[in-house]
């Protein structure tokens, strides 16, 4: 299993912090890249699994890498391809740098990563910024859930990737509900009960339903878990 690394990294600000003056949200025209380059594992692509998970190679072992902190479609869900491709596009055939935040793996086994191409781009963050993945936040890998939430409303913001899907972008659903047609939330989805309460009222108003399955106790109160 790889070693846990500490890191301490410099971003962009420029890329990172898109906010603009009157309130608007710019969104980066450029790859989100870091410097100085973190410290952390070296490995090879050996496969693209979809839109946030690979196969890679560390001293020659083979381990599956989930990206910390974004989330593409699946399979059955639209836009699924483009993110697949965008993550191609971006580490096939390269050598990354991974970087742990606090969880070594996943429920799954695989690891949790922040992956870094050797130019600087923060895989993770890019595609947030190209619209091919939304947020997704689970304790207590957070280091970047703030600049990842900004770059994720300027990409919706604009449009970009999956935000142009019209049930994605509804500008009537509260902050993160972006769908009520399938089950595609949980509680950890949301940073507070008042937001996951508010996904779960909108989408009981349009579909009848408690679609996300959030109410687990069935008393119409939310993921109390919650803050």
């Amino acid at each position: 299993m790889c070693k846990r690394i500490g890191f301490a990294i410099v971003l962009l600000i420029a890329l990172l912090t898109a906010c603009i003056s009157g309130g608007e949200t710019a969104v980066p025209d450029e790859a989100v890249v870091v410097s100085p380059l973190p410290d952390g594992d070296r490995a090879t692509v050996d496969y693209i699994i979809d839109g946030d998970t690979i196969d890679v190679l560390i001293e020659g072992v083979s381990y599956r890498v989930r990206y910390i902190g974004v989330d593409t479609p699946e399979r059955d869900e639209p836009f699924y391809n483009e993110a697949t491709q965008a993550n191609e596009q971006l580490v096939d055939g390269q050598e990354l740098i991974l970087v742990q935040d606090v969880s070594e793996t996943d429920r799954y086994g695989r690891l949790l990563r922040y992956v870094y191409l050797t130019d600087g781009t923060f895989v993770n963050a890019e595609l947030l910024r190209q619209g091919y993945a939304r947020l997704v936040t689970f304790p207590p890998d957070v280091a970047y859930q703030n600049q990842f939430q900004q770059l994720q409303t300027a990409a919706r913001e604009a449009n970009r990737g999956l935000w142009a899907l019209s049930e994605m972008n509804n500008p009537a659903a509260p902050a993160g509900c972006f769908t009520c047609e399938r089950n595609s939330l949980n509680c950890s989805d949301f940073n507070t009960q008042a937001a996951a309460q508010a996904c779960y009222n909108y989408c009981l108003a349009q579909n009848g339903s408690d679609i996300h399955q959030l109410d687990g106790g069935g008393d119409g109160i939310v993921c109390e878990s919650l803050p």
